[in-house]
């Protein structure tokens, strides 16, 4: 904030303001946390009421001053006051454009929201004790220093004496200082506070109408010097109750959820919702916004609770095309957290029509796709999926890539749980590329997702496991912890296959802490994994896990989810000698994936014949498709029900294909579980391997 200085006579509210702040900060410094008898460099530059405050588990705001400062000796060079507000102007900018830059960066990446001071090269900071000590490591700090609020008293109008030895006060004392300003076109000598802190104090001493003005002229000068500025101009013009601020809120918004800085992108929709429903006008746009954002941080009753109402807001004013929409976003919340029926009502009750935009059309479709493949019924989701790419290929712009990525995922994924693997990989290299370019993290991992998948069926547990890092780096990055949950989950059963215990153990203990507290779609998930590495290491408890698993399951109408949970459950009571109730619980189950466990269940039971029936149809379907975890599987199983059916030389060499096959992968589960099997004497149909 500057003040203009006339050379007669200061402004007696503001000098009062100077006297009081000056009074607050010339007294003794802040006490900085350190020992005495051996200073720490590092927390010797952070204010000890920051420390405190940390300490104690809380989050404290602060300022993060930096040890570059502005050269300020060719302004004061300057023969006119102009000349040397320009000067001084464009030193000060860049010096902290150019300065704050690489910790600008290190707050973006962790998450943490910044407003930038230029004046002292200062950035305004939220954070807890992690984030204070990271800042304090870093060289280019100076200081970290707790935000104050000073009461500001005695502002009753002074003589101009007064106001003018109040004024000389501040300046002698370093709270203001003597800089020229330019007020209605006219450089004039002011005033400008030496620190953010003293600023704010004054700034809480005006009128709400004075507050209005002085937002709406700093708006105006970011409008002239940098429009692109965003953030400063919707926090400004939302202060001043200016009529842009719902352009520049709805801009912010976008940018910090294309950044997947969910919380700042979440309070500004708010705020943004807030204006529009006070305008009466495009708040349900703005609702349905909001709601992909709850989404992608697994906010679901809140994202339905805020779609509910842009959808309600849509049918009063006839928008049919707004309808689609706000329906068909609310049919892929719901999926995530309660099941199908519902949305699939909404999908008939608002359906596109031959006049509805493409973007919504397409969006309606694959809303489609993700009630058909929670609900088991792949080939439809397929279809689904297969419209919306019809509908994405008649988008124009940078909506069209994103739309395509979607589409073409939506297929990987649906020819995938189909068991169509080799077309599931076509449809993801195709929807690659758009998802790069589209820049979409939520996508990216979708489809690395459906790679992984394949990676690891074909039986490359290495470049699996590598593009499931990855797709667990991207998770992160979205914010949304259930899909987190559910990439480290896919890690931790990648880990057992290669008899990674401790890997599995951590990946799988971590998935099931990111889905909690409340049941979420990847919480079957989580809960099976870890359920699969008590059940491979002999640890005990599995059987719980698997009871919550299939609750959660069966109450989401999951279909996939009901399958992974029934088949750690099958391979649970299998290696606890109980195969017919393995058999009981997947009597329905039609998965191929189900059909090596289902041999050795028939195994056990007696049923050799079957059993080797069984396993040799799916090591024909299995090498045919390129599935070589379950050909191996598969081969093993086959060749120890031939063994148990006396047929010793065809068992010899079933093993040894099978033993081949998994060294040459490599699968360390599969040749442990080869070489158990072929030391086992099955003619007493013994117990599989573990």
């Amino acid at each position: 904030m500057h003040l203009p200085r006339s050379p007669r006579r200061r402004t007696a509210v503001w000098a009062a303001a100077a006297i009081t702040a000056t009074a607050a900060l010339s007294g003794p410094a802040p006490a900085f946390a350190q020992s005495a008898a051996d200073p720490s460099p590092v927390t010797a530059k952070v204010d000890s009421a920051v420390l405190d405050t940390v300490a104690k588990g809380k989050e404290s705001t602060f300022f993060v001053v930096l040890k570059s400062q502005a050269d300020l000796s060719a302004a004061k060079g300057k023969k006119s006051h102009a000349a040397k507000a320009k000067s001084a102007f464009a030193s000060l900018r860049s010096e902290a454009k150019n300065s704050q830059k690489p910790l600008q960066s290190f707050l973006d990446k962790e998450k943490v929201g910044y407003r930038s001071y230029w004046i002292a090269n200062a950035l305004k900071v939220t954070g807890g004790e992690n984030l204070v000590d990271a800042l304090a490591k870093r060289p280019d700090v100076a200081s970290i220093v707790k935000e104050h609020t000073y009461k500001l008293d005695g502002t009753e109008s002074k003589s101009s004496d007064a106001a003018t030895d109040a004024v000389d006060a501040a300046v002698a004392a370093s709270v203001v200082a003597e800089r020229p300003v330019v007020v209605g076109g006219r450089p004039l000598p002011g005033l400008a506070f030496r620190h953010p802190l003293v600023r704010l104090t004054c700034y809480d001493g005006l009128s709400a109408a004075r507050r209005r003005q002085l937002h709406s002229a700093y708006a105006e000068a970011v409008l002239r010097r940098r429009p692109d500025a965003v953030d400063t101009l919707a926090s400004h013009l939302t202060r001043a109750d200016d009529p842009r601020a719902t352009q520049y809120l709805r801009q912010a918004a976008e940018r910090a959820a294309a950044l997947c800085a969910n919380d700042t992108a979440d309070r500004y929709y708010g705020e943004l919702t807030a204006r529009l429903d006070a305008m009466a006008a495009d708040a349900a746009q703005a609702r349905i916004d909001r709601g992909a954002v709850l989404r992608r941080m697994a906010r679901y009753q809140e994202a339905a609770t805020v779609l509910r109402e842009a959808l309600a807001d849509m049918v009063r004013r006839g928008d049919e095309d707004g309808q689609v929409l706000a329906a068909a976003r609310l049919t892929e919340v719901l999926a995530k957290h309660r099941g199908t029926d519902e949305g699939e009502e909404l999908l008939r009750t608002y359906p596109p029509g031959p006049h509805t935009p493409p973007p919504t059309t397409a969006t309606h479709h694959l809303a489609a796709a993700v009630v058909r493949f929670v609900g088991g019924r792949y080939e439809a989701a397929h279809a689904s999926a297969q419209r919306a790419q019809e509908a994405a290929e008649a988008v124009r712009g940078s909506e069209r890539r994103g739309l395509l990525a979607r589409s073409l995922g939506s297929q990987a994924t649906a020819l995938g749980l189909a068991g169509r693997f080799a077309q599931a990989r076509a449809a993801a290299d195709l929807a690659l590329p758009h998802a790069e370019a589209y820049g979409d993290q939520e996508l990216l991992v979708t489809i690395l997702s459906v790679l992984r998948e394949h990676a690891r069926r074909s039986g490359r547990l290495g470049e699996a496991v590598s593009i499931g890092r990855q797709a667990l780096s991207l998770a992160e990055h979205t914010g949304d912890p259930t899909t987190v949950a559910f990439e480290r989950a896919n890690l931790a059963e990648l880990h057992l296959l290669l008899r990674e215990f401790a890997e599995a153990r951590e990946q799988a203990e971590a998935a099931v802490r990111d889905g909690e507290p409340s049941p979420a779609w990847c919480t079957p998930y989580a809960l099976a994994a870890l359920a699969r590495v008590r059940i491979s290491t002999g640890e005990p408890g599995a059987a719980e896990l698997l009871a919550r698993a299939g609750r959660t399951a069966e109450a989401q109408r999951d279909r996939q989810a009901v399958h992974e949970v029934r088949t750690a459950d099958a391979e649970r009571l299998v290696r606890e000698g109980r195969p017919q109730e393995a058999l009981t619980l997947l009597a329905d189950d039609s998965d191929p994936s189900a059909a090596p466990l289902l041999a050795w269940a028939e195994l056990l039971s007696g049923h050799p014949e079957r059993a080797a029936r069984r396993a040799a149809a799916e090591t024909l379907r299995a090498a045919r498709v390129g599935e070589r975890l379950s050909e191996t599987e598969s081969r093993t199983v086959h060749a120890a029900a031939l063994a148990a059916l006396g047929r010793e030389r065809a068992a010899h060499e079933e093993f040894e294909r099978a033993a081949t096959l998994a060294r040459e992968l490599p699968y360390p589960a599969g040749a442990f579980a080869v070489d158990e099997a072929g030391g086992t004497d099955w003619t007493a149909r013994a117990a599989p391997p573990d």
